[in-house]
């Protein structure tokens, strides 16, 4: 445990890239088979316990602490693992164990019962280092913390066998703990017999944000035009078992049951899920209620039935077509949707331009709900993961600009978890200016001294605490900037934005000439 916690402790304290692929490579070349395993498995995010949650490890430092002091360091420190592992007694400290990681990770899979557990993790706490403590409830809880992406791990793991990141990532998600044959295949063995690399989920092309620059440097007649349409990025495999995966290559196929379709041949398509009914897409918000269903109603599949806007094709009928232009595959795509003939998929239709003139003025035009831009994608690409150049281009509508009020602010989480850095802001009911209403929810677009600040005064206009998070005393304008605006049952403005961020802060403005709430809702399309 103690170098898993030294591990953590590196990563934290490296911000470099290639420092912490360095670390990361060493320390799995230093380790044991199951230690490997392991390790794995908690930096990906695989594993979690369920049988304790964040109160039960509050409830464990009560008993051994003054409740009050808990509290108050618990809101100067801001992270719950750091605090406990600095207040638990040191009187209770035994002699120090030399547990490895498999060895810990073994025995807390043993505890079937929350009781049994919380009993493994104090006698576990009463003979640790405080660096072990807070590595314990990292991995309990989830949520490292370090730095460390999935892509950061493949490349890290490129190092220590024959196997190239390209080649672990075209396998990465037909592996799961507890990862029989991985390592063996990064030395050079063959893949685990019945591996199926085509029924998996595969790593989808990404965008460019697009550039005014790039008209002096790109033919346009490279290129081809579609909308970006505000939904769900999706990928659906039709095979033997009918999967469809997030952009994240998280199954999701028991929310979205409409699309699963089965075949004895693989193909997998890309693109967007939304709600449609009829010819009309619902917006964004609507598609919210049928994310993380493990079960959905008749009701709610009549009433939010999901479209699925299909915009490419990877495999074709067991045949891997990513190495093909986007144009052929566009043939293919045409061709397999009208085989396919399924009532809930169409294909993404180009959008005929002659000129970057025609483009900004459809980009601009583009004011429906639904959509958020124009794609630019080269006729002549292949199919390749990640964000290769002079490929596709993401081209989004300019944001929507509105001055509001901070009303609440919350403490962060890692570095930023002693400063008051996540805000909910409002803007006023009417044109009385007496009361605020929140409309929305931000933490980025601002810069690291701007933060310092942020904190500073959400500290000196403090009005009521309620746990991690202050009420403030209004006072402070910030412009937001916001993609897009719908209306919502779930909030108590009736509105929802969509991605919030600080575009600046208005130090001086005064309150009374921030917007009133319907303002807010006649922006809504």
């Amino acid at each position: 445990m103690i170098k898993f916690s030294n591990l953590l402790d590196s990563l934290l304290l490296n911000s470099s890239k290639k420092k912490k692929i360095k670390i990361l490579s060493d320390y799995f070349n230093s380790q044991t088979q199951k230690n490997k395993i392991w390790a794995l498995s908690i930096l990906s995010n695989s594993f979690a316990s369920q049988l304790i949650k964040v109160r039960d490890i509050k409830e464990l430092i009560k008993e051994k602490i003054d409740e009050e002091m808990f509290l108050y360091s618990y809101d100067y420190v801001g992270d719950l693992a750091e605090t406990v592992s600095l207040l638990w007694p040191r009187n209770q400290i035994k002699k120090l164990h030399s547990y490895s990681l498999s060895s810990f990770m073994n025995d807390l899979k043993k505890q079937k019962s929350k009781d049994d557990l919380i009993i493994f993790i104090e006698n576990f706490f009463n003979s640790s280092s405080p660096d072990e403590i807070y590595t314990i409830i990292k991995i309990l809880l989830g949520g490292l913390r370090v730095g460390v992406s999935n892509e950061l791990l493949k490349e890290s793991l490129s190092k220590i066998g024959i196997r190239t990141k390209e080649e672990i990532e075209e396998n990465w998600y037909g592996f799961s703990f507890p990862y029989y044959g991985f390592f063996e295949w990064l030395d050079g063995e063959d893949l685990p017999e019945k591996f199926n690399n085509k029924n998996l989920f595969h790593s989808f092309m990404l965008s460019n944000p697009f550039d005014e620059n790039l008209v002096n440097k790109i033919n346009i007649e490279d290129y081809r035009c579609e909308y970006k349409w505000d939904g769900i990025r999706a990928q659906i495999t039709i095979s033997s078992s009918g999967k469809i995966y997030s952009r994240n290559g998280e199954d999701i196929s028991n929310s979205f049951p409409e699309l699963k379709i089965k075949s004895n041949k693989v193909s997998v398509l890309d693109g967007e899920l939304v709600v449609k009914k009829g010819n009309i897409i619902f917006s964004f918000n609507e598609l919210q209620k049928r994310i993380g269903r493990k079960k959905v109603s008749r009701k709610t599949l009549s009433e939010l039935p999901v479209h699925f806007i299909c915009y490419d094709i990877l495999f074709y009928n067991d045949l891997d077509i990513r190495k093909l232009s986007f144009e052929k595959r566009r043939n293919f795509l045409s061709k397999y949707i009208q085989e396919l003939n399924h009532p809930n998929i169409s294909i993404s239709s180009l959008i005929n331009f002659n000129s970057w003139n025609d483009l900004r003025s459809i980009r601009e035009k583009s004011q429906n709900n639904h959509i958020e831009g124009i794609m630019l994608k080269n006729k002549n690409s292949i199919y390749k993961r990640g964000r290769p150049t002079f490929c596709w281009y993401k081209w989004k509508r300019d944001p929507f600009l509105e001055d509001l009020i901070i009303m609440y602010a919350q403490r962060g989480h890692g570095k930023r978890s002693s400063f008051y850095s996540d805000f909910t802001f409002g803007c006023w009911v009417d044109n009385k200016f007496k009361s605020l209403v929140p409309i929305g929810k931000a933490y980025s677009g601002f810069t690291n001294d701007e933060l310092k600040k942020l904190d500073k005064w959400v500290r000196d206009n403090t009005l009521e605490r309620f746990g991690p998070v202050r009420s403030v005393k209004p006072g402070l304008v910030v412009e937001i900037a916001f993609d897009n605006l719908n209306f919502s049952n779930r909030h108590k403005s009736g509105v929802a934005l969509r991605f919030p961020r600080f575009n600046r802060i208005r130090w001086d403005k005064p309150i009374e000439e921030v917007c009133l709430l319907d303002d807010i809702k006649k922006l809504i399309n």
